[in-house]
This record gives structure tokens, C-alpha cells and sequence, in this order.
């Protein structure tokens, strides 16, 4: 009776875990970026798009002269999980940003930016554009070591579950068919303590994993070396959402071995213990699923959550079956009557896998309509693109998997035992596609979905990049909307001794839709390799052409006309 009651008990403490909205990007600020106050406020208020990770949220202000003001820190109040404030004393007449960084509570992702502001004084020029060289939310990627643990840690998923399906759906039935038949269920015994043994071994190594990728999550949060992470880091993630899922995640990953440690090594007995195992294994998947992409999702959480737990049970499923059907495989061809048993337990395989396709299919079809929006964004996002590489590598799992079922299965029947070689080559081969279609989600899991990517994106104004013989320019206009803007040149010139001789850089602004001629701006230099000016230059919405000239005493002239859509109101937040 105390066994019945560990599922539901487990599936109440998901209730009690509450649900958020998108990443924690920044919707909207307390002053905006690039105001000019006549004082200074109480405080600066950031409303982020997603409920925050407490200890991890941080908001910092520095002056002109990169002096850091610490007047006590962000305060994170619980009652306002979208919102970060940062009280601030007296303040001298002086241009300031406020940098911040925040973790998201729901799926652990870090986002950083900044609000530059002036105080008896014009913001900075500068200030608004990112830096040269910053990372575009919608191309960043993760860093390898990310991306490697969450492989790591889904591949071991498949390992350590991946045998509970099969044996209550593809090893018994089967099992029991071949008995029925005559065949001992004694020639079978090694499998049974094979398929434990997998259990045993995958359920290890996958909560080391889970460790590791905890340590990890925290080191990232705090912005520390993995090292220095131990301590203070790991107890303040322990604290929040993301440590009681881990906690959950690791009580139900432990609760496996423990069953699966005392279950018979024959395989004798009922499969209660097994249905047992098959819910706990369930629960520990919906761990990923409540702290994964679709849980941030605010207008659709609930069927976001199902749809990625589908998914994954299905990818647990039909990749870790492949392990316990291979070595099935190879002992029953070692195994008296161990051509019935395989004319048995390959269908049913087939048929588990069949299903499996279906659901993954559905399920990120779903997926991609939430975390992507429009088609255009699968070309334009680093997300995108691992989806399109899943997308080929799923597509040959499929035709593997079809060549098993089609050709191969059929020669069971006339060719015997000699026809099960060829499963080993065509599943081995499955496995190798199923790691590597692993190492995509590992990475799609490290960041943002494409469409808050894209928003991330549009919130730090219009970029365009063209390349002008030997030199690439690109163009940012922050943030982009009717009015002021800051228009920066960003300049890579590769002609020889070109870098050493100072440029002037001017802007030609052209509205194509008005006959109102041309306006020439001059840039000043910014910062290394860039220009910038300041200005109310897009004072109307529409399409504008904004030529660039580069010039160089010794050097021929370099243009180039960016054409940019200024289109959305300065009224907006």
C-alpha cells in the first residue's frame, strides 16, 4: 500500500510547482534606456518576462568613469516575481547604466543587458547599440561544456528507462507467447538479468549526470568557475524551483534502483514492480518537461508540458529500447528457441517504435508551432537550425527503422537466425543516429526557442550587415523605433594598412516614399572599429534608405545603402 501511494504523492508536488511565462527578457524599465531626467529616481525598476530566480538576479550601476554606485543591491521581492528593483541614493549630475542579469525560475536560463541613462545629462553615446562583438540572441549558441552535460544526461535517460518499457511491453508479451508455445522460460534466463543490469547501470550513471548538470546550472546562474560553484551557489539553487525539481528528479531516479536492487534477478514474480518502476521513471521525465522551454510558455504551459513529456517518453522509449533489443538480439541467437522468441519480440518492437514516431511526430510538429511561430525564423535562428539537423537525423531513424520492419523482419521466417545478423548492423547503426539526434536536443535545451530568441533580438533595435569588397560594415539603429535612435557603424576593413589610418564615416538619410531630399549626418568615433551619432533622424514611420560612407585619406570611398523599416511608435514602453 505505502508503494501505490508514491506516484500520486509525487504527482501532487507537481501541482504545488507553479508555472511562468517566456524567457526573462526585458519587457520594460523604470527609466527607459536612453532617458535624460532631471533627477534621480528612487529607484530602477526592471520587469522581466518570466518569473526570476531569487539569489541569482542581479542589477548593478556604474557612472561615466565605470565607478560601480552599490547602494544595497537588487531586491528581489516574491510577491513580484517579474520584477527587479535597485533602490538608488543621491546621484551627481552624470550619465549612468544600470547592467543587469537574470536567471529565469522556470528553465534556468541567463539573460543580461543593460539600461543606459543620463541624469542632468544626455545618455552617452554609445549606450544604446550593444557592443561590437556582442552576441545576437537569435545566432548565440551554448558553450560546448553546456551542451555536452545535457547530451550526457538525455542519453543516459534513454539508458536508464529505456528498459522498463521494453520489457513490460516488448520482453513479457513476448516472453510469454514462446512459452505458451512449449519453449523453457529457463533458456531465456540471461536476458532478464541483463535487462536488471542496464537498469541498474544507466539509473547510476544518469544521476551523476543530473549532478553534474545541477553543479553546472549553478555555476552558470552565479557566473562563477564550476569549482568555485560549490557551496553557496548550490544551496541557493537548492532553494528555489529548479532545486526542488532536481530533488524530485534524483528521490524518484533513487526509488528505480532501489526496486530494481531488490527485484529477483530471474525476472520471477509479478510486473507490479515493474509498472512501479515504468511511473517513477515517468515522473522523473516530467522533471525535464517542467523545467524545460514548454513550461515557459504563459498562454499554453499546461498542453506545452504534456506535448514535451510525450515527446520524450516516446524518444526514452523507442531510443533506450535499442540497447536491451540489441542485446536480446545477440543472446537469443546464442539461446535455444531463440528464433521464436525473436519472430515474437521484433513486431512487437516494431509496433512500440510505430508508436513512438507518431507521437514524436505530433508532439514537434506542436512543439514547433509554439517555440518557432513563423517559418522564417527556422533560417534565422541558431534554434532553427539544430531543428532543421534534428528534423534529417529523425528522417533517417525513420528509414532504418522501416528497413527492419519492411525487409528484414520478414526474413526472419525464411532465413531464420541467419537473418537477425543483419539486425545488429541496422540497430547499431540507429543508435549512432539516435547519440548524435541527442546532441541536437542537448543543444535546442541550452537555448532560447526561436521566437522569444527573435524578440530578444528585436528588442536591441534593427541591425543589417553587407560586405563592400574587403570591408564589412554593419549597421545598428537602437532601439529602433520612430525618434531619437542611435545609429552605429560597425567597420571590419581588411585593406591593407587601412586599420591604422582614421575614418570618417557619414550617414545619408533618405526617405524613398517622400520627396523631402537627402540629410547628411557625420558619425564620431565610438569605441575600436565603430562609429556612432545620436539623434531624431527617423522622425517618421516608414522605409528608410540610410547610405554609409566611409572615408580614408589613400583609400577609394566605401558606400553602401542600408534599407531599414522604422515602423514602430516611440510611444511604446
Amino acid at each position: 500500500m505505502k508503494r501505490r501511494f508514491v506516484l500520486p504523492a509525487l504527482l501532487l508536488a507537481w501541482l504545488w510547482v507553479g508555472q511562468a511565462a517566456a524567457h526573462a527578457n526585458l519587457v520594460a524599465s523604470n527609466p527607459r534606456a536612453g532617458a535624460s531626467l532631471a533627477a534621480a529616481p528612487a529607484e530602477i525598476v526592471l520587469r522581466l518576462s518570466e518569473e526570476l530566480g531569487p539569489g541569482f538576479s542581479t542589477s548593478e550601476l556604474y557612472n561615466s568613469r565605470h565607478r560601480l554606485f552599490d547602494p544595497g543591491g537588487a531586491i528581489f521581492d516574491p510577491a513580484e516575481p517579474l520584477v527587479l528593483r535597485l533602490t538608488l541614493g543621491e546621484l551627481p549630475r552624470d550619465s549612468y547604466t544600470a547592467v543587469w542579469r537574470a536567471r529565469s525560475a522556470v528553465d534556468g536560463h541567463i539573460t543580461e543587458g543593460n539600461i543606459p541613462f543620463g541624469i542632468g545629462v544626455a545618455a552617452p553615446v554609445g549606450a544604446l547599440a550593444p557592443p561590437p562583438g556582442s552576441p545576437d540572441p537569435a545566432t548565440v549558441l551554448p558553450t560546448p561544456f553546456e551542451a555536452a552535460i545535457r547530451w550526457l544526461t538525455y542519453l543516459l535517460a534513454a539508458l536508464a528507462f529505456g528498459s522498463l518499457p521494453f520489457v513490460l511491453l516488448v520482453w513479457r508479451p513476448a516472453l510469454r507467447t514462446v512459452t505458451a508455445a512449449g519453449s523453457a522460460a529457463a533458456s531465456f534466463a540471461p536476458i532478464p538479468h541483463l535487462l536488471r543490469r542496464l537498469l541498474l547501470a544507466g539509473g547510476v550513471l544518469f544521476l551523476a549526470a543530473n549532478s553534474l548538470l545541477f553543479w553546472q546550472q549553478a555555476a552558470a546562474a552565479a557566473d562563477l568557475p564550476l569549482v568555485a560553484a560549490f557551496g553557496t551557489p548550490l544551496l541557493h539553487m537548492l532553494g528555489g524551483r529548479s532545486g526542488l525539481i532536481w530533488l524530485v528528479r534524483m528521490a524518484c531516479t533513487l526509488a528505480i534502483l532501489a526496486l530494481a536492487w531488490r527485484m529477483s534477478a530471474t525476472d520471477e514474480g509479478t510486473t507490479s514492480a515493474w509498472w512501479l518502476m515504468l511511473g517513477l521513471g515517468g515522473v522523473v521525465l516530467l522533471t525535464f518537461s517542467l523545467s524545460g522551454h514548454g513550461a515557459a510558455e504563459a498562454e499554453a504551459a499546461l498542453p506545452a508540458v504534456v506535448a514535451d513529456w510525450l515527446h520524450m517518453a516516446a524518444m526514452v522509449a523507442w531510443l533506450g529500447g535499442l540497447p536491451p533489443l540489441l542485446a536480446t538480439i545477440q543472446l537469443a541467437r546464442r539461446t535455444p528457441h531463440g528464433l521464436p522468441l525473436l519472430q515474437a519480440l521484433i513486431p512487437r518492437f516494431s509496433a512500440l517504435a510505430l508508436l513512438c514516431v507518431a507521437i514524436l511526430s505530433l508532439s514537434g510538429i506542436y512543439a514547433a508551432f509554439i517555440h518557432i511561430g513563423r517559418p522564417e525564423l527556422l533560417v534565422s535562428t541558431s534554434y532553427g537550425w539544430v531543428l532543421i539537423a534534428k528534423i534529417g537525423l529523425f528522417g533517417l531513424l525513420i528509414m532504418l527503422g522501416a528497413l527492419n520492419l519492411l525487409l528484414f523482419s520478414p526474413r526472419l521466417r525464411s532465413a531464420g537466425l541467419q537473418a537477425a545478423a543483419f539486425f545488429k548492423h541496422t540497430i547499431r547503426a540507429e543508435l549512432l543516429v539516435g547519440a548524435i539526434l541527442l546532441l541536437a536536443v542537448g543543444v535546442m535545451m541550452s537555448i532560447a526557442p526561436s521566437r522569444s530568441a527573435w524578440e530578444a533580438h528585436e528588442r536591441l533595435g534593427l541591425v543589417e550587415s553587407a560586405a563592400v569588397g574587403d570591408v564589412e560594415l554593419t549597421l545598428w539603429v537602437a532601439p529602433g523605433r520612430i525618434g531619437d535612435n542611435e545609429f552605429a557603424i560597425d567597420i571590419a576593413d581588411r585593406r591593407p594598412a587601412a586599420a591604422d589610418t582614421p575614418a570618417q564615416v557619414l550617414l545619408n538619410f533618405t526617405m524613398p516614399a517622400m520627396d523631402m531630399g537627402t540629410l547628411q549626418v557625420a558619425t564620431q568615433p565610438a569605441e575600436a572599429g565603430r562609429h556612432a551619432v545620436r539623434g531624431n533622424y527617423a522622425a517618421m514611420g516608414g522605409r528608410w534608405q540610410i547610405e554609409v560612407v566611409v572615408r580614408r585619406a589613400g583609400f577609394d570611398d566605401v558606400r553602401h545603402t542600408f534599407e531599414l523599416d522604422i515602423v514602430q511608435s516611440a510611444l511604446l514602453p
